[in-house]
């Protein structure tokens, strides 16, 4: 191009509209990372889902059920959402890490400690996670409906 298009402030399209986009790719960026968690925060649990993940996963050391003779692992999961953590008298096994933990279960606090328990609480003794957000919020789905008066 000749040299006077360039001094009359004029520049080629791709100069041109180049600024118009560089924000693009940053948001769209923005968008993926924020959408996930937009949508799992407004999705329902699925409590069937939540029921089925937690008998494979987490079945094997805790319990639905008040009564004796279920799994001694991990203390019994009816009433766990409103409990504070650490507080079932007659289970002997916690740590005093857990113990010094001093949290009401809620949704809010089983969803960060069952992301990774061992790195939310270090000296628990329980090894299993749940690092996706989707199962984990079904299984805590799930044990919201273990009420202690049943």
């Amino acid at each position: 191009m000749a040299p006077e298009f360039f001094e009359s402030g004029n520049k080629p399209w791709s100069q041109q509209s180049m600024s118009a986009y560089r924000p693009t790719p940053l948001l769209v960026l923005a968008a993926a990372l924020v959408a996930p968690a937009v949508f799992a925060a407004d999705a329902k649990p699925d409590i069937e889902n939540g029921r089925v993940t937690f008998a494979q996963q987490c079945g094997i050391c805790h319990s639905v059920s008040k009564e004796p003779g279920g799994p001694i692992m991990g203390p019994s999961m009816v009433g766990v959402v409103g409990r504070k953590a650490a507080s079932v008298d007659d289970f002997p096994m916690y740590t005093p890490a857990l113990k010094a933990y001093g949290v009401k279960w809620s949704v809010k606090t089983l969803d960060e400690f069952l992301e990774n328990p061992m790195e939310k609480v270090p000296g628990t003794m329980m090894p299993m996670s749940l690092p996706d957000p989707k199962t984990r919020a079904d299984v805590i789905g799930y044990l919201a409906t273990l009420k202690a008066g049943k």
